[in-house]
């Protein structure tokens, strides 16, 4: 069994536990708000940017490393208690991210001081795609297998994944998963040049639904074999994972990739589809991927499992989402949340979801299984799905 211990995540939803699990469960967030200077001729678009109050990190100082950084601090009585247990060759890092420190790249090209004299302000390694994963292994101390993934919107799903054969074949004895992605000019326009683009609040799910927007999102965690006795624990259960290489941006119309990840996923827990209590969807809000995740809900669930999405409350964190919707699944185990509702102010869900059990009202939890979904550019999919951990009972499946 895989133990997931402790979280500590930003996002829209806030910037701690307490302040996440408040506007989680009203439907709000902290920061997501219309912004201008990212899309050209002075057009405003609905952006979330996290909040940063952070110290500098020497060669390692770069807007997502910063962010990361604050995230380790929340959770350093696990950190000493992982430390403390384990040896630090036996302590791997798999973070997860689309763009790494591109911010402070677009940041340093544009200023007008690096255009006069050509210097450079920063150092140029933490452009690298490995650095954020390079700082948590100097930051912490800790020598064992350190890397980055990068596939898109899946990354930081696909963190756990990697992490956990990290544990199950030894290499390892702990692994810090984490990700992040922070806001870019590039990102922000190359999104709105594919018409996928919500310049207003987003609303998946609904008949006029235009596109997504783009927020800030930085969580980690560690996992182990055996739980640790300093943070919440719940349990990864089960993985799945397809590349079906359907187009560069669009998702394959039917949704054969994505369904496979999800069967693999419950294949791989021994659980069947009504096994499954939750199912936060990717539900980006583009006309093409919530009508093809309908497809696939509709084959795979029927109406017999309650869906929703939380992207319209925290923004597409892109490589940052699978660990932002996995820290979400901690919050509803650890609180006993209800289920998130799909909500968007004046906007309704469409009657062509109406064969799915979708969460129009907040709803209690039935069974202590949740799966998360997440879909990227090039059919990149993956499926995760984790169970409530209760140390007084047996630990099986």
């Amino acid at each position: 069994m895989i133990y997931i211990n402790g979280f500590a995540c930003k996002s829209a939803l806030g910037l701690t536990e307490e302040e996440s699990v408040k506007n989680l469960s009203e439907g709000t967030d902290i920061c997501l708000r219309e912004r201008v200077g990212f899309l050209p001729g002075g057009q405003k678009a609905y952006l979330a940017e996290i909040p940063l109050y952070p110290d500098p990190l020497n060669r390692h100082d770069c807007r997502a490393n910063r962010l990361l950084n604050e995230c380790l601090n929340d959770i350093r009585p696990l950190i000493d208690e992982m430390m403390e247990r384990y040896s630090p060759d036996r302590i791997g890092a798999v973070i997860g991210t689309s763009t790494s420190a591109i911010t402070d790249v677009e940041n340093e090209v544009l200023s007008a001081e690096c255009e006069k004299n050509g210097e450079l302000k920063y150092d140029p390694r933490v452009s690298e795609i490995g650095n954020i994963s390079a700082f948590i292994s100097d930051r912490l101390a800790i020598t064992g297998p350190s890397y980055s993934i990068a596939t898109a919107c899946s990354s930081g799903g696909r963190a756990f994944v990697s992490a956990r054969a990290l544990l199950e074949s030894g290499a390892c004895d702990a692994v810090l998963v984490g990700a992040c992605d922070t806001l870019s000019k590039i990102t922000v326009s190359g999104f709105f040049a594919l018409g996928a683009l919500d310049i207003g609040r987003c609303h998946p799910l609904c008949d006029d639904r235009a596109g997504i927007n783009i927020g800030e999102g930085v969580g980690i965690t560690i996992l182990t074999r055996e739980p640790l006795k300093s943070g919440y624990v719940m349990k990864l259960l089960g993985t799945g994972s397809s590349t079906d290489g359907y187009h560069i941006s669009a998702p394959e119309p039917e949704g054969h990739g994505a369904k496979t990840a999800i069967r693999l996923a419950l294949m791989d827990a021994g659980l069947s589809p009504e096994d499954i209590g939750y199912v936060n969807l990717h539900a980006t809000g583009t006309v093409l991927n919530d009508a093809m995740e309908h497809k696939v809900i509709r084959d795979v669930f029927g109406d017999r499992v309650p869906v929703s999405g939380t992207k319209h409350l925290t923004g597409h964190t892109l490589g940052a989402a699978g660990v932002v919707e996995a820290y979400i699944a901690y919050l509803i185990f650890r609180y006993g949340m209800k289920l998130p509702a799909i909500g968007y102010l004046s906007h309704m869900p469409s009657h062509e979801f109406d064969d799915i059990h979708l969460v129009k009202e907040p709803e209690d939890l039935q069974k202590p299984v949740i799966m998360s979904n997440n879909f990227a550019f090039g059919g990149n999919n993956i499926s995760l799905i984790f169970g409530k951990y209760d140390s007084e009972q047996s630990d099986v499946r």
